[in-house]
Order: C-alpha cells, then sequence, then structure tokens
C-alpha cells in the first residue's frame, strides 16, 4: 500500500473493530486507527489522511452511510461500508454509485479481504491520476507564464513573438535553468 497506507476503522463495537483490524494485520496492514462514532471518525480524518475506511454499521451515532458518503466526498479515501445483511442491499443502492463498497453482515473474511484490495486498488489509481493531474496542472502553469512573458517582450521590447519565443529558450540554455524561471524573471523586471 504506497504512500499514506493508512486504514481507518469506524466501530460502534470495540470486538468488532478489532477483529477487522486482526484480518488486516495477518495480511500486513498494520498502519490502523479507530474511531467509535462517526463524531469521532470526522474529527479524525481532520487530523490525518486515509487510503481507506471501514465503518462497521450501525455506530453510536449514525447509521453509517451518510458518514461514508461524507468521506467518499471531502476525502481521498476508499470507503467500505458493513451493514446487517438485512439492510446491507438497501445501503448498497443509496451508495454504490458514489464507489462505496458495501458488504453484508455476517463478515466473511475472503469477501471482506477482496473487497479491501478492490478498494485499496481503487484508492491507489486514484492517487496516481491525481499526481498526473498535478504535473498537467504544473505544465500548463509554466505555459502560462511563457506566455505571459513574451507578451511582456512583445510589449515592452517590441519583439516579435517568435524573436521572443527565441530569446525565452536561449537565455534557458545559456543560463541552464528552466524557461518557466526565465519567464518569471522577465516577468518579474518589467511588472
Amino acid at each position: 500500500m504506497p504512500l499514506y497506507n493508512r486504514i481507518l476503522i469506524v466501530s460502534a463495537s470495540q470486538k468488532s473493530g478489532d477483529a477487522l483490524a486482526l484480518i488486516l494485520r495477518r495480511f500486513a496492514m498494520n498502519n490502523i486507527d479507530f474511531a467509535s462514532s462517526g463524531v469521532e471518525a470526522r474529527r479524525v480524518v481532520l487530523r490525518s489522511s486515509y487510503q481507506l475506511v471501514i465503518i462497521n454499521a450501525p455506530l453510536k451515532d449514525e447509521q453509517g452511510s451518510s458518514l461514508a458518503s461524507d468521506f467518499i466526498h471531502s476525502t481521498h479515501s476508499s470507503v467500505i461500508l458493513i451493514a446487517k445483511s438485512d439492510v446491507a442491499d438497501m445501503l448498497a443502492s443509496r451508495v454504490e454509485g458514489d464507489g462505496i463498497f458495501v458488504i453484508p453482515k455476517p463478515l466473511q473474511q475472503r469477501t471482506f479481504m477482496g473487497a479491501v484490495r478492490l478498494a485499496l486498488g481503487f484508492s491507489n489509481r486514484f492517487i496516481e491520476m491525481e499526481k498526473e493531474i498535478s504535473k498537467y496542472e504544473k505544465k500548463y502553469e509554466e505555459l502560462r507564464m511563457v506566455s505571459r512573458a513574451k507578451c511582456v517582450l512583445i510589449e515592452k521590447e517590441g519583439c516579435s513573438e517568435k524573436d521572443a519565443h527565441r530569446y525565452i529558450e536561449k537565455q534557458a540554455m545559456d543560463s541552464r535553468e528552466s524557461k518557466a524561471r526565465i519567464a518569471e524573471n522577465i516577468l518579474k523586471k518589467y511588472l
């Protein structure tokens, strides 16, 4: 489990929470935190990032499905919701569109670990996509800065667009700096 490989178990019953943790630890998943209510879980998530949140419903202060939806929409965590079999299908129809995994009780270890692996795989893909998006956002910002610097050179120095582009590229090669750094210096000089 790369990156922030933490798991949060939210369970009103400490015994059930410990049993879930025991299963996870058998598969070398040891970075586990606990919360016993929705309020406590929301507080814990404000302080730490979790790759996976496992909610053993119902909780002391709520059923658990709204907590699961809150986490899916406000964090980068994958969420597994464990519920009694008589309500699991109803909950699944309400939350599965959000990507929440719902597992019925009584819990079977194989089913649980299959859902954990799927949830972690989903989380890993999401994290990788975010890295890619961040990389492209950075590249976009660099291109935008270079374009602004070219516009400044055109306006202040009377260069053509081609000359301004060539100037920035030559300065970057000569100084062994990035074009973004050269553009930043140009913007500082003229603005």
